[in-house]
């Protein structure tokens, strides 16, 4: 089916199908560990989140220029 809409419903079931069976087959195996290693993911996304919006900013003041050099101290 081309419908967007429909599709991506699709693939929001097929994502959180995907995770239900990690959660079963990795997360009940050992909880705690899984719960660690998922906070700590959770964590280092959090710690992305600065960075995106401000390379979001770049792009959106340079005019959209795709091309970022960093200058050295």
């Amino acid at each position: 089916m081309n419908d967007p809409y429909y599709n991506f419903c699709l693939e929001e079931i097929r994502f959180y199908t995907e995770k239900i069976n990690e959660i079963i087959t990795e997360g009940l195996k050992d909880p705690k560990a899984y719960y660690e290693e998922s906070k700590s993911e959770w964590k280092k996304i959090y710690q992305m989140i600065p960075f995106m919006y401000y390379l979001n900013q770049m792009e959106k003041e340079g005019g959209g220029d795709k091309t970022l050099i960093p200058s050295l101290p």
